[in-house]
């Protein structure tokens, strides 16, 4: 079975990871940047996506292994990824920069490939991430979302010179749901974590730190 699953997994990969080519289509690029809720919770989204599927494809190959041997000095335990990440959703929220990236090509260059490339890392970098480092990563996010969406809804004028104030709301209600999503994410690895049987307790030593399969090959490649 999972012989079968492995090509169709790589097909569904390389389709998520090319999806943002369709935005090459001016029409159907206007229509979704032309509503802040699309804008904001759908092309970010699928560009943070495709650079993700695109991480996952190419880290199986050994030129990319050579590759992320590399990347990993920069993006230790994937705290680098994380950082990244907060910052892009950070700035991406901000109104100005949103006008900017309808507005100016080099905006927009900017936020396609700061999104992808938060993608990219984390597809590696959050299997290395430490319990505490990746709840307050999540958390964070979500802080991050609840605080913009809540803004976008109670600001009594427009924060977006092309958006209007309708279109402003329903994006700060995603965000609100987007917040409440993450943070259920995080708690539910907080109870995952607490459920997990203690090894080391049995054995009276603590348990050696082991990397994730997929780590070991690469580096071992």
């Amino acid at each position: 079975m999972s012989l079968h699953r492995a090509p169709s997994r790589r097909v569904g990969r390389l389709v998520l990871a090319l999806l943002p080519l369709a935005l090459l289509w001016p029409a159907l690029r206007h229509g979704v940047e032309s509503r802040m809720a699309l804008h904001m919770l759908g092309e970010f989204p699928v560009l943070f996506i495709s650079g993700w599927s695109s991480g996952t494809l190419c880290f199986g190959h050994l030129p990319a292994r050579r590759w992320l041997r590399a990347q990993r000095l920069f993006d230790w335990h994937g705290g680098s990824g994380a950082v990244l990440c907060n910052a892009v959703a950070l700035v991406w929220m901000v109104p100005s920069a949103l006008d900017a990236a309808l507005l100016w090509p080099a905006a927009a260059a900017v936020k396609v490939a700061s999104w992808w490339l938060a993608g990219w890392l984390l597809a590696d970098g959050w299997r290395r991430m430490d319990s505490e480092v990746l709840l307050f990563f999540v958390g964070n996010l979500a802080w991050m979302a609840a605080t913009a969406g809540l803004l976008y809804i109670e600001a009594p004028v427009r924060l977006c010179a092309n958006y209007l104030q309708g279109d402003q709301r329903h994006a700060g209600f995603g965000l609100v749901m987007l917040a409440l999503l993450l943070g259920a994410l995080a708690l539910r690895r907080v109870l995952s974590n607490s459920s997990a049987p203690d090894n080391s307790s049995a054995s009276g030593t603590a348990p050696a730190a082991l990397p994730h399969p997929k780590d070991a090959a690469a580096i071992g490649s």
